[in-house]
């Protein structure tokens, strides 16, 4: 009953960010001329993805994860056809950038720094992270990584917020997950810090046995969809998921993936 009770509370508090969002967010500025007509005549939402469980993954032949049910749902909101593109996390704002995607769905955080290059969507998740480290590790809780060295993937979230959070931390950049986790098997690296979403993935793929990880989430830190600046899709798309907030879709996409404790309380500290 708890458990039902804090999804509940998730999606009221979710929608109450998706309205404030919407009412109180500085207008994006205006799309030039061309863009604004190839995006009103495009059928196609063109979504990079973080081929990453439980993002977006194969499992018996078909394909699942929360961001791709996520966008899914929201380009057939949209009336427009989703196209997947997979990529490695560091892949995806260049591409967007190049305009070789029109969308990032990856778990991306909203920044100050990103919101000054891109737009984002209204919220549809909450910050959670997680630091993993190898089996035996000194590494208990989330104070013991002062005076380590803490690999993350770069360009994620996850670097800026060491940076500003942890003042005696090495940080150690890696291109992907799989080569911050060879950082670690090497010992030039302590743990890896990254989306806790990603955790229990990255320990099941792991070359090398991992610690149960050390989640706590990131207070104000909404998760939502990234697409160029002036992107005159982004109200569509904002309209789409207080949609699905209001008629449940949400709610089911959610707990298909992120029932489990702690995750299931994302949004309690939102105040519903």
């Amino acid at each position: 009953m708890n458990q039902i009770k804090l999804v509940v509370a998730g999606a009221v508090a979710l929608l109450g960010a998706i309205a404030f969002s919407g009412h109180f967010s500085d207008p994006a500025p205006s799309a030039s001329g061309e863009a604004s007509a190839a995006v009103e005549s495009s059928n196609t939402l063109r979504i990079g993805v973080d081929s990453t469980e439980p993002v977006y993954y194969e499992s018996g032949g078909a394909t699942k994860g929360f961001d791709y049910e996520m966008a899914h749902s929201v380009a057939e909101g949209m009336g427009v056809e989703p196209e997947f593109v997979a990529m490695d996390f560091n892949e995806l704002f260049p591409a967007l950038r190049a305009g070789k995607i029109d969308m990032i769905g990856a778990q991306v955080t909203s920044t100050s720094e990103l919101e000054r290059e891109f737009d984002f969507s209204a919220p549809y998740f909450s910050t959670y992270v997680a630091f993993l480290t190898p089996e035996g590790s000194a590494i208990h809780t989330r104070r013991d990584v002062n005076g380590k060295k803490i690999a993350v993937v770069d360009g994620a979230v996850q670097g800026s917020y060491l940076e500003e959070k942890y003042q005696d931390v090495q940080i150690v950049r890696a291109i992907n997950v799989g080569a911050a986790i060879e950082l670690i098997e090497r010992g030039e690296a302590d743990a890896l810090f990254h989306g806790a979403p990603y955790a229990q993935s990255i320990i099941k793929d792991a070359p090398i046995a991992l610690e149960e990880p050390i989640v706590y989430p990131v207070k104000d830190a909404p998760i939502g969809f990234v697409m160029r600046s002036g992107d005159q899709r982004k109200e569509q798309i904002d309209e789409v998921l207080k949609d699905m907030v209001l008629d449940g879709e949400w709610l089911r996409i959610k707990t298909a993936y992120f029932e489990a404790d702690p995750l299931s309380d994302v949004f309690r500290d939102k105040g519903s």
